[in-house]
């Protein structure tokens, strides 16, 4: 029998694999992107993944982002499928993924509705928002709100936490009635890129975390699993803003996976290590 410890490592190692797939993409086409998150956690306090990790987090400035979605459709291998709420009628997310054909991970929010259920990386827009801090409160408001919505509207399981959390998501379930999906979809990203225009006071992206735009001005490499990779050279304020003390190691109840399914490897099943999804 697998242990628990080697089923994660495969999955962390096929994940390398789409990210190697989308590093491939962007290098061909000067696309600029980084990592972020728990990846971008991992390389600089692991120089790979955190362990207990289950996902990859890039970003990419909104022209990017774009860039990349129009010549991903003619430049992704066959062994990898592009996940959006626009190719995806199942999808209700403002960000994009990269899924492993053949395989399976599915995350508990939209099992019961997504067809798309491969082993996935995550690619995330970053948007500008306003400079003045009570502006950019509402507009973080704003924008957690119809996220909700639209994730309310495709039916996506939703376990609210305590009393007050319960009473929120049923009076957003009540007010999202009357929308459609396609509007909700369309004021949400008018939302997200509201700002994009004007200088920003910092960026955001999905999980509604705010970053520094001085961090972003220059990009660096770190390694990640022995493979360069570019991070926003303002690193440390992106992982304070997300993490607070970043280095510090969480007791194990807060060592948290996405997912507690159990991954299917399906063709993949024998990959074991780095050398064997490098080129």
């Amino acid at each position: 029998m697998v242990s628990e410890g080697a089923t994660l490592r495969k999955l962390q190692i096929l994940e390398l694999k789409i990210l190697l797939e989308f590093k491939r993409i962007c290098e061909r086409h000067n696309l600029q992107y980084f990592l972020i998150g728990g990846t971008l956690l991992g390389a600089v306090r692991h120089r790979g993944f955190v362990p207990w990790d289950d996902d990859i987090d890039v970003g990419m400035m909104r022209s990017e982002y774009i860039k990349f979605l129009n010549v991903c459709k003619d430049e992704l291998s066959q062994e990898y499928t592009l996940q959006t709420f626009e190719t995806d009628r199942t999808y209700a997310h403002p960000f994009a993924k990269i899924r492993l054909v053949g395989t399976e991970y599915p995350e508990p929010k939209y099992k019961a509705v997504s067809d798309q259920r491969g082993i996935w990386m995550d690619i995330f827009p970053f948007d500008s928002t306003p400079s003045n801090r009570l502006l950019r409160d509402i507009h973080r408001f704003r924008l957690m709100t119809i996220i909700h919505m639209c994730e309310i509207k495709y039916n996506y399981t939703v376990e609210p936490s305590t009393l007050l959390r319960r009473v929120l998501y049923l009076g957003l379930r009540w007010f999202s009635r009357p929308f459609s999906r396609t509007w909700l979809e369309n004021r949400r990203e008018y939302l997200f890129q509201k700002y994009n225009r004007e200088n920003p006071g910092s960026y955001i992206y999905s999980t509604l975390c705010c970053f520094p735009s001085e961090a972003f001005e220059q990009f660096v490499e770190l390694e990640f699993e022995g493979i360069k990779f570019p991070v926003p050279a303002g690193y440390t304020d992106c992982l304070t803003c997300a993490f607070g003390d970043y280095m510090s190691i969480p007791p194990k109840n807060k060592r948290i996976r996405h997912t507690p399914h159990a991954p299917n490897f399906g063709k993949y099943a024998d990959i074991c290590s780095v050398d064997e999804i490098r080129d």
